[in-house]
């Protein structure tokens, strides 16, 4: 534009030189001088273009509206609109905060971490109705944990929806001395791999048949817990279909139309074939038994013989491989479920003495010979629950049936307590910050029992024989309690509890979760079967 210009000023200049040389000569200096003083002008009209665009860019602005104030050509000059801008690229953000991703790693990378945990004591007052113990008090820990959780994002990376997760988990000690079980890693630890396909874990957790129906007892970790019964095959201190499988590898789905499935598969590898070793990678622990615990072989427990490694000391539930599935379906207020779980090899010969190595044959009082061995343990459960507005507030109901079986020859029929039915409901009503509750838990009698119990009893030893050993051991509980939720995360509770139970029955209160178990044991750690359990208990918990 402004070689034009200026060749257009030169033409008109020099065209009107030469039309006037009729009056009076030109000379080349004389159109050296107008095309300078032209050029100035251009210069000043730059300026002017120039510091209107920098005040209003990508705008048509006049330069002039008047032509009288041009010396020039009398054209209405304008800045040419400018491109806007390209958009910056997207911003992943995590939090709000940028994730930043190149050569020299992430600034702000997108791994989220978080910190959580559960804090529950209680003050317990109870009583195990055993003739050398009377009323007690005690102050527990009940499945406080703390732990760390980690999430991972693939998405920058290119795997869009996809995430490594990881998480760390430990029992933690509130009102006890600490030990092993309060190691960090000791409660569900994982690692693995979620995408929209579902979720890949492998380390330790709470089995599928577990989890499915944990959300029904509204006294888990009390004195009420249901596991007093649900999931434990023959009374004492575990519930050995409701428990934490260490060395598994697990799929959890996602929710389709409501339905979710998991599985989990732990493989026993146990040093030896009846699974009485401990398993590999675990050094003084039994597959199957809670730490220095029923069936750990920890000194103490019952069960603890010298050596490790080859010592068969593993003989009181130890298993080998074992399965666990769950199908969960929930639709607005109404939920269902439905799991099953196998333990392979379960080893009860602690119960007859005939493991290798250490037989010592027991008999009862007629000679009869207790046979238990090694065999398949299986439990399979189906139920739902409905949640109803009855003008109070919401109440919430549950219930599920039970089956544990312990596939045995008829020789054996006689001594096992491993198969029974069982059945579970509960009920919970919400009124403001209130949420008040009841249950009920019941065992059916069981084809046999190992070694009719009730020995260690003076009044009934003299009945423990083959048809002493088919005494009722069925067993129900009654829990009823309330809880004042102060907000989401803080609440008080209050819990009492009954256990009843048939002649050759041992079942404890608190077999999981509470800080301790009360059994029908006496002094001499005896079992006493048939007693009445009872127990009240109080406490907060807190969760973050």
């Amino acid at each position: 534009m402004r070689k034009r210009f200026l060749a257009s000023a030169a033409c008109a200049t020099l065209c009107l030189t030469l039309s006037q040389q009729a009056t009076h000569a030109a000379t080349l200096d004389d159109v050296m001088k107008r095309l300078d003083k032209i050029e100035k002008e251009n210069a000043e009209l730059r300026q002017k273009v120039r510091s209107l665009s920098a005040a209003k860019p990508g705008v048509a602005v006049p330069v002039a509206s008047d032509p009288s104030k041009f010396k020039g050509n009398p054209v209405l000059h304008a800045a040419v609109a400018s491109s806007p801008a390209p958009p910056p690229p997207p911003v992943r953000t995590i939090g709000g905060i940028p994730v930043k991703a190149g050569p020299l790693g992430p600034l702000i990378d997108n791994t989220t971490v978080t910190l959580y945990g559960s804090i529950d004591v209680s003050g317990d007052v109870f009583n195990p109705s055993v003739f050398d113990q009377g009323t007690k008090f005690g102050v527990a820990s009940n499945i406080s944990s703390f732990g760390i959780r980690v999430r991972h994002n693939l998405a920058p990376y290119g795997w869009d929806g996809m995430a490594v997760v990881a998480q760390l988990e430990s029992q933690v000690d509130i009102a006890s001395a600490p030990t092993e079980r309060a190691a960090f890693g000791t409660r569900d630890s994982y690692l693995g791999v979620e995408g929209p396909w579902g979720a890949v874990k492998a380390g330790k957790s709470d089995t599928p048949y577990k989890k499915s129906t944990s959300a029904m007892d509204p006294f888990s970790r009390t004195l009420g817990d249901y596991n007093s019964i649900m999931g434990n095959t023959g009374g004492d201190n575990r519930a050995e279909f409701d428990w934490r499988m260490s060395h598994a590898v697990w799929y959890e789905s996602p929710i389709f139309n409501g339905f979710q499935f998991s599985a989990l598969i732990s493989p026993g590898q146990n040093y030896a074939k009846d699974n009485s070793d401990y398993s590999y990678g675990d050094l003084f622990q039994c597959n199957g038994a809670s730490a220095r615990g029923s069936g750990s072989n920890f000194p103490g427990t019952g069960g603890a013989i010298p050596g490790n490694i080859g010592g068969n000391g593993c003989t009181d539930g130890s298993f080998g491989n074992a399965y666990s599935a769950a199908l969960t379906y929930k639709n607005g207020p109404f939920t269902a479920i439905a799991a099953y779980e196998l333990h392979e090899g379960t080893n009860r010969h602690g119960d007859d003495g005939l493991q290798p190595g250490l037989i010592a044959p027991v008999f009862l009082a007629d000679g009869s010979q207790v046979f238990t061995g090694v065999h398949n343990e299986w439990a399979a459960k189906v139920g739902g629950g409905y949640r109803v507005n009855d003008g109070l507030g919401d109440l919430q109901l549950n219930a599920y049936y039970e089956w544990i079986r312990r596939d045995v020859s008829a020789a054996e029929q006689p001594f096992n307590e491993r198969s029974r039915d069982a059945v579970f409901a509960s009920a919970t009503q919400y009124i403001g910050k209130w949420s008040i509750s009841g249950s009920y838990a019941h065992a059916f009698k069981s084809p046999g029992n190992p070694a009719m119990l009730s020995v260690n009893d003076p009044v009934l030893a003299p009945m423990a024989t083959l048809q002493g050993n088919l005494f009722a051991n069925d067993a129900s509980q009654y829990p009823i309690g309330g809880r004042y939720y102060f907000n989401d995360w803080a609440s008080w509770y209050v819990v009492g509890s009954v256990l009843t139970q048939g002649p050759g029955a041992h079942y404890c209160l608190g077999a999981s979760g509470h800080g301790y178990q009360v059994c029908s044991r006496d002094a001499a750690n005896d079992t006493i079967g048939g007693a009445t359990i009872k127990a009240a208990t109080t406490g907060m918990t807190f969760n973050f």
